[in-house]
């Protein structure tokens, strides 16, 4: 280790031979022994009458003229005398020291601690001082220690350099810039002192590549209070030397750092990154200051434009979180020039190109009629690991000869549901097989729904007209965008004579901006039909199976009706017909009836899993789009699960197990899930067929883009078969084994 930066000429040698004694603090005692030989370890002090002295330390320091400064320190107990003995672990070096109770006790001084020694013992003597023994000595607020630690720098660093504030941060935290001598290497801490105190700073240095004059810029982010006070000062310590700074500003009101980011940061993308990263793991306002410096001060997109037998490529959508950064877009290579795709993180360039997956994509040519084939490709790439998104990753073009080119995707978005939606139709569906879903974007999809899950928010209650006291069966209706059938539903509902008796009606708005619209409706429905409803709107759009589960926390009857928007009954009657199939003697766990698309043809009688070439579990309705009157339709039976759109359960059950499972994305495989739960906890899905419903099936699922153009289908798929393959599994083939029992039997 070296001392850079500082002053090298040796301090005056102290004097050998007794013992000296000083004063760290009023309550600290430092004593000092220079001995002629090299020691190899300091013995531990001893004091007499059986006096138990804690704590203490002690340190061995290299004269320069060859020898050992021993230096114990130790907390002087009040109002009594001390007796110690110290050795040097040789024979005869021992010599005993008397102080008296009362006995002044000069304060220790630089030239006194440093003369003699040689650079690796004030080295090693400003490392103690500095990390070790402040905390077990609780002297950081000292003053007499903070003079003696100033005059200590001073001595060895008479004119510092400067360290200079850039910029202020979020919670009084500034930005600070210093230059490096080339040698100094790896930072390992970085202490500041003042009149004040001594704090070792927060964070970890960002170090720029080295300059041509040998010399590199080292900034880190520091609480402004460990720097205030005049004439504070820095030190910054590695494995390979120490040096010193001095605390300058840079101005006399430096710029905010969103400022900063945006006027000097442009051209150095990995200080900036740090910057975030550092921003963002300190406070929520440091969060809040990083996502606003990436809106404010975005870096410059950068593709690779190519012509004729050039490359070209672009980053499409670069999704970074806590489980990887999902990377998609393309290259074009007419050459075979390309050597692969590198993602630019702060441990420098990683290689993506073994874990591409590759599929062909068709780009815009020369002119708006001309369509160029390219190398689309996806890959999971490292986690940002920061506590907000890195909204523009960097990436590279490796070409084979050793040349790069550098890639930077637009902002992507902020919201983790748009995220969400982005990463859902990152790669065309076509494109994506079995092991790009669950290892390049299943993960960041999961990640990104968990963090639209947890910023829902509280929904708020409406209540029009008089609420029944005591209902038998609360109906919930998840509304979605599509509001055309509300008019028909509710007059089926209030010309049903025991749906107004002995039903409450919930609406669930999870298109809050719907809010105003959907209450003035809803209202006005009231008035015409007198039927009594709750509207609760969501506070963000959370997806049906949320929607689903806070209407029911609203419920108060002991049998839960989940009903979509787009169902209408075709007679009165039917809730009692449903809600008393919920037979404990029967074990049936939920009931469905009877669904019906407007044609008259079967939408609905019961659900069944059937498996696709990829083994993935499908949900599949019986006789779907055969006549109403199909004979097998007809038979009240125990099927495999029934569909959410209109579903009948004693409220306990639904508690007990969890509800809807809301870690599917935007609406889909929530119903199977729910009858897999009860089939799990022992019981039966009951279908209904006397009881008709109308369902015009997915009117509100086609307003969801993501939904539609996306992957949504393929990864709820994928959920569902791996956490319910195995019973699913047992269910299909023990219906199998019944229906071959039934055609034996037919044939014998």
């Amino acid at each position: 280790m070296a001392l850079l930066d500082v002053d090298e000429r040796a301090a005056e040698p102290a004097e050998a031979g007794h013992p000296r004694v000083f004063l760290l603090d009023r309550e600290v005692l430092l004593l000092a022994w220079d001995v002629a030989k090299a020691v190899d370890a300091v013995v531990p002090l001893s004091v007499a009458g059986g006096l138990s002295i804690a704590p203490t330390a002690s340190l061995r320091l290299t004269l320069a003229e060859g020898g050992t400064r021993l230096l114990w320190a130790l907390r002087r107990p009040a109002g009594m005398p001390l007796n110690i003995c110290l050795s040097a672990s040789a024979p005869g070096e021992r010599v005993d020291i008397a102080i008296g109770a009362q006995e002044a006790v000069a304060p220790a001084d630089a030239a006194s601690l440093l003369g003699g020694l040689d650079a690796a013992g004030r080295l090693a003597l400003l490392s103690a001082l500095l990390s070790l023994w402040p905390s077990l000595f609780r002297l950081r607020r000292s003053r007499a220690y903070l003079r003696l630690l100033r005059s200590l720098l001073q001595a060895m660093a008479p004119n510092p350099p400067a360290a200079v504030i850039l910029a202020r941060a979020a919670d009084d935290f500034v930005l600070v810039e210093t230059m490096l001598a080339a040698g100094f290497g790896r930072i390992d801490a970085a202490y500041a002192v003042s009149d004040r105190g001594l704090c070792k700073l927060e964070g970890v240095p960002h170090c720029a590549p080295l300059r041509r004059d040998g010399r590199q810029s080292v900034h880190w982010l520091a609480g402004d209070a460990a720097l205030s006070g005049p004439g504070a000062l820095i030190v910054l310590t590695g494995p390979d030397g120490m040096s010193v700074r001095a605390l300058t500003q840079a101005g006399t009101q430096p710029p905010t750092m969103v400022r900063w980011l945006r006027e000097k940061a442009q051209g150095a993308p990995g200080l900036r990154e740090h910057l975030l990263r550092e921003l963002s793991e300190r406070s929520e306002a440091g969060q809040a200051m990083a996502l606003e410096a990436q809106l404010r001060a975005p870096l410059q997109p950068r593709r690779v434009t190519g012509g004729g037998a050039t490359p070209s490529a672009e980053i499409a959508t670069a999704l970074a979180t806590a489980s990887g950064t999902l990377v998609t877009g393309w290259y074009r290579d007419p050459s075979d020039l390309v050597a692969g795709i590198e993602a630019v993180t702060g441990n420098g360039p990683q290689d993506l190109t073994p874990g591409l997956h590759r599929f062909p994509v068709d780009i815009e040519g020369p002119s708006e009629d001309i369509r160029l084939r390219a190398t689309g490709f996806a890959v999971r790439a490292p986690a940002f690991q920061g506590a907000v998104p890195l909204l523009q990753p960097r990436f590279r073009l490796r070409l084979k000869s050793g040349a790069f080119h550098d890639l930077v995707p637009g902002p992507q978005p902020v919201d983790p549901a748009e995220r969400r939606a982005a990463a859902l139709r990152a790669v065309p569906p076509q494109h994506v097989n079995e092991a790009v879903l669950a290892g390049t974007i299943a993960p960041v999809i999961e990640r990104l729904h968990a963090e639209a899950r947890g910023r829902i928010g509280e929904p708020s209650v409406v209540m029009i007209g008089r609420p029944l006291a005591r209902p038998r069966v609360s109906v919930v209706v998840p509304l979605y965008r599509v509001l055309d059938f509300l008019r028909f539903q509710i007059a089926a509902f209030a010309a049903d004579a025991w749906f107004r008796d002995h039903a409450e009606l919930i609406y669930v708005l999870d298109s809050p901006d719907q809010a105003r619209d959907v209450e003035h409706l809803l209202t006005g429905l009231h008035l015409v039909y007198a039927l009594p409803m709750r509207l609760v709107v969501m506070a963000r759009n959370a997806g049906f199976a949320r929607a689903c589960n806070t209407g029911a926390a609203e419920a108060r009857g002991p049998v839960l009706a989940m009903v979509n928007s787009d169902v209408v009954p075709t007679a009165p009657g039917w809730l009692p017909a449903l809600a008393k199939r919920l037979n404990g003697r029967r074990g049936i766990g939920a009931v469905g009836p009877k669904l019906l698309f407007e044609d008259d043809s079967l939408q609905h009688a019961g659900m069944f899993f059937s498996q696709d070439h990829r083994g993935r579990w499908l949900n599949q309705h019986f006789h779907k789009g055969l006549p109403r009157d199909y004979a097998p339709a007809c038979k009240e039976r125990i099927v495999p699960a029934v569909t959410g759109a209109c579903l009948v359960l004693p409220r306990p059950l639904f508690d007990d197990v969890g509800g809807f499972t809301e870690d599917y994305v935007i609406g889909d495989y929530e119903d199977s899930d729910l009858c897999l739960k009860i089939t799990a906890r022992g019981r039966r899905i009951l279908y209904a067929p006397s009881v008709e419903l109308y369902h015009l099936e997915r009117k509100s699922m086609k307003e969801s883009a993501d939904y539609m153009r996306g992957i949504a289908w393929q990864y709820n798929c994928a959920l569902h078969t791996a956490r319910w393959g195995d019973l699913i599994t047992d269910i299909m083939e023990s219906r199998g084994s019944r229906r071959r029992r039934r055609e034996r039997s037919l044939c014998a």
